[in-house]
């Protein structure tokens, strides 16, 4: 009984308060670095074409202010550790099986970790209780986290059936892991924005169920998004 109200209990008591209260505001608290992470990758993607590293760069960004986000509870922040550093040896090639293997396995990894940072960041935003500030800028964490999950489903279904998308120039069954990422970000972009320039066409049925899916995704994520932060600010000034 001694030890708990010595020092040293009285340490661990105040060391556990803490931690607790960071915890409570650390997943809306996170969204301002989970954004900068998200815009991080976005560009270096775009450059790693010619600088390999800098994709590896953002994905690292992303995955340690998405494992922030994830933070608030501690079996989630955990097993969030483990999917990351498979993740991570896969994308930095400390692990490398087969190369159509290595590729299934990177997106579908990235895909699972971005769709539970999703769930996470859109439960925060639609909670009441979050400030204005704190929801629009996890409203914009939404969108391009949705934008990076599409990006990976395209170019898992590239992996799983190779020809399923068409473009000029050598297909995607023959380009490198950079050029893939470069290219199906952009894909993923004009179809989330419904812009659809038409240089990149989906010719299998998989692929074309899933970029009419984000389309649709797009157009209803901004549409209820909106709704609901205007509804909840003109809630707030009645």
């Amino acid at each position: 009984m001694s030890d708990q109200h010595g020092p040293e209990g009285h340490h661990r008591t105040r060391s556990h308060v803490t931690l607790q209260a960071v915890r409570s505001r650390v997943q809306p608290g996170s969204f301002p670095l989970l954004l900068v992470a998200l815009l991080l990758l976005y560009v270096l993607n775009g450059v790693a074409v010619d600088l390999p590293a800098n994709g590896i760069v953002g994905r690292v960004a992303v995955a340690c202010a998405g494992l922030y986000v994830l933070s608030a509870s501690r079996t989630t922040l955990w097993l969030g550790v483990l999917v990351v550093a498979f993740w991570i040896a896969f994308e930095a090639r400390l692990w490398t099986p087969d190369t159509w293997v290595g590729r299934v396995l990177q997106d579908t990894i990235a895909t699972g970790f971005l769709l539970w940072v999703l769930v996470v960041v859109l439960r925060e935003v639609f909670r009441p209780r979050t400030s204005e500030v704190d929801a629009v800028v996890g409203a914009l964490c939404g969108f391009l986290l949705i934008l990076m999950v599409f990006m990976r489903v395209h170019g898992l279904i590239e992996a799983l059936r190779p020809g399923s998308y068409r473009t000029d120039g050598p297909p995607f069954s023959e380009r490198s892991d950079a050029m893939l990422v470069d290219s199906f970000q952009y894909f993923s972009t004009i179809t989330l924005t419904t812009v659809g320039f038409g240089d990149i066409v989906p010719v299998t049925p998989a692929a074309r169920l899933v970029t009419g899916l984000e389309a649709m995704v797009g157009q209803l994520y901004l549409a209820v998004v909106i709704a609901t932060l205007v509804g909840r600010v003109a809630a707030r000034r009645a």
